[in-house]
């Protein structure tokens, strides 16, 4: 469970990023969060992360220590890595780090290549793979990281629309087996169909919050996106 209680946070003094934002996220959930360039999605993330620290209000949980965060909470940046000398398989593996030191016996690295569709990539070399190939390695890593909190910076965006179906609906089950999973996405078509709450942020504050259906309708959209629908305007 991740909870904020009236976070606000600013980069710099008098240009608040986010404000007052109070959010409970829950195990066994997958929330999305949506909204415009610049409304605070990335920044929110970081600071349920602990990169960032809130200039008032309170996240927990906190950790005492790299180590203990890593083990409790994995994450899958927007920005995936271009080079890594390794393999897929290597690459996967290193979700497993953190627990070295604690000799817990951590997830099935074939399995996870498998349900992922790594199989036959496994012993490719990670700079050799495409944009989307990249993603679900970075997806897979994180899964072998075994945390009870899974958060995701568009986690799709180069994903071809067959596997953003299978992607989404993978997020979906790893939630039933009761993760937390929190992902920031643009996809207001194909991501709403599998969340089970879903989030709009609009000038730094929480504009809705409730089902997808609640939320994903095209006054909100018009409202938080600031578009004109083309068959209503002025001609």
């Amino acid at each position: 469970m991740i909870e904020l209680k009236n976070v606000c946070f600013s980069y710099s003094p008098g240009n608040p990023v986010l404000e007052g934002i109070s959010i409970r996220f829950n195990a066994g959930a997958f929330y999305g969060i949506f909204g415009p360039n610049g409304c605070g999605k990335s920044t929110l993330l970081k600071l349920i992360t602990g990169e960032l620290a809130p200039d008032s209000g309170s996240i927990s949980p906190r950790w005492n220590d790299p180590l203990e965060r890593a083990c409790r909470l994995a994450m899958v940046e927007q920005e995936i890595p271009g080079r890594i000398p390794l393999t897929v398989r290597e690459v996967v593996a290193l979700g497993r780090y953190p627990w070295m030191r604690r000799r817990k016996v951590s997830s099935d690295i074939e399995a996870i290549l498998n349900e992922l569709q790594l199989v036959p990539l496994a012993e490719k070399p990670y700079s050799h793979l495409s944009g989307g190939e990249r993603q679900r390695t970075m997806l897979a890593r994180a899964v072998a990281q075994d945390t009870p909190i899974l958060l995701l910076d568009e986690p799709a965006s180069s994903l071809d629309i067959g596997f953003q179906h299978e992607f989404y609906r993978l997020l979906r089950r790893f939630a039933r087996k009761g993760k937390c999973i929190v992902m920031i996405s643009h996809d207001l078509f194909i991501a709403p169909h599998y969340l089970d709450e879903a989030l709009l942020l609009k000038d730094g504050m929480l504009f809705a919050r409730g089902t997808p259906a609640q939320v994903i309708h095209p006054g909100n959209l018009r409202v938080v996106f600031q578009y004109c629908d083309p068959e209503h305007s002025d001609r």
